[in-house]
């Protein structure tokens, strides 16, 4: 029969190899997450870009010619 160092030595060995691997998998996620986040930065910033594009399109003459449009549209249907 082994000694029991060699047992000990085994459980060692085993419980770093586990801790090297779950040190794997986590830079991996971690990369992975960091990967996510840089794409949900760049939806973001274009997100943002077109609710500008948006807004100057309303300060402009054709944002008023449509509220006045729907404004008209609405007492239409509410004269009732």
């Amino acid at each position: 029969m082994p000694p029991m160092t060699t047992f000990i030595a085994v459980c060692l060995a085993l419980v770093v190899l586990e801790l090297a691997v779950m040190i794997a998998v986590f830079v991996v996620a971690m990369l992975k997450l960091r990967d996510a986040a840089r794409a949900v930065e760049v939806a973001a910033y274009r997100v943002d870009q077109e609710v500008c594009e948006f807004g100057r399109g309303l300060r402009s003459g054709w944002g008023q010619a449509l509220k006045t449009a729907l404004s008209a549209g609405w007492a239409f249907l509410r004269r009732d």
